[in-house]
């Protein structure tokens, strides 16, 4: 598969199944904290970088194989979603076909000034973009963006998608210790977050191995103490997924650890829940990969995070 993964086990969604349609790793941003790497091409340039026929095709050939095997279907690549020119299309296509899935586009938000854009995020069921500063120091800073990104624009943009779309829309904002969770900028943040009336604001922090070293998250009691500085009742701080486990392993657990970890970094517990085997499956399965050179291991946070090594045998 090339245009689709896992599914992945989403703290916000489930089992999200992930649509992948930007070429990696091309965002408009190239944040400290990125789960997957760090942006070889930082550009605003919009591409059909795949065919939409492609990925319907796998989106197919993947509910034939597992009819229930997923929650929600997410955009959610390595690179910023919105940079796919064809992303209107396939949103419109992909609800048709697949009308009993709710589809949500994660974005960082830095493109919605685009009417043409705002136009095509309205069609999906969930948009969650995000917003971790609205100071330009700290924005640069944290989210290291494009040369001809400004900050003040870009929340415009977010304010005017707000006024347009009908659909659920969530606000994530990231906290990264010592670089945004100053509690003046927190209450400076939460002050323009109302201003774009989300339905939701999501609270999160680095859980994984981050492109930049030396980026930490918070700790529980900050995040609590963060939590109240915005909106009651519309504010949660994102937790821990868990499933039920319901299948084999299959023949071909192998590639589908694979395919998770080649967009991000998981733990043995979260590959267990998102592929809904049995941890057990999953460490012999891990334990051979490790002996073929395959995988490689960071410790982060006191959690053990496996990833495809850069350089393994064919």
């Amino acid at each position: 598969m090339k245009c689709i993964f896992g599914p992945v086990p989403s703290r916000r969604l489930g089992r999200s199944l992930g649509i992948d349609v930007i070429a990696p790793k091309t965002c408009t941003f190239d944040c400290l904290y990125c789960e997957s790497g760090r942006t070889t091409v930082l550009s605003l340039q919009r591409q059909q970088f795949v065919e939409i026929d492609e990925v319907l095709r796998e989106l197919d050939a993947y509910f034939r194989e597992y009819p229930r095997g997923a929650d929600v279907l997410t955009f959610s690549s390595a690179g910023e979603p919105t940079l796919y020119l064809g992303l209107g299309a396939l949103l419109e296509a992909i609800k048709a076909r697949f009308r009993h899935l709710p589809v949500v586009v994660l974005t960082n938000g830095s493109l919605l000034w685009d009417p043409r854009i705002r136009r095509e995020l309205c069609l999906a069921d969930r948009v969650v973009p995000s917003l971790d500063a609205v100071d330009a120091h700290l924005f640069a800073r944290l989210n290291r963006p494009h040369a001809d990104l400004d900050i003040e624009v870009i929340v415009e943009g977010l304010r005017g998608f707000r006024r347009d779309y009908r659909g659920e829309f969530h606000l994530e904002i990231m906290l990264v210790a010592g670089v945004n969770d100053d509690e003046e900028h927190l209450k400076t943040l939460a002050r323009v977050a109302e201003t774009l009336r989300p339905d939701r604001i999501e609270l999160n922090t680095v859980v994984r191995p981050p492109a930049y070293p030396g980026v930490c998250g918070l700790r529980p009691q900050q995040m609590n103490r963060a939590a109240h500085l915005f909106p009651r009742g519309r504010t949660e701080i994102i937790g821990n997924f868990t499933a039920i486990v319901d299948e084999d392993p299959g023949r071909d657990l192998s590639d589908r650890i694979g395919e998770l970890l080649r967009r991000r970094p998981c733990t043995a517990e979260e590959m267990a829940v998102s592929l809904t085997v049995s941890r057990r499956a999953v460490e012999i399965e891990l334990r051979a990969l490790e002996q073929c050179g395959v995988l490689e291991v960071k410790v982060f946070g006191g959690r053990h995070f496996f990833r495809l090594a850069e350089r393994h045998p064919s």
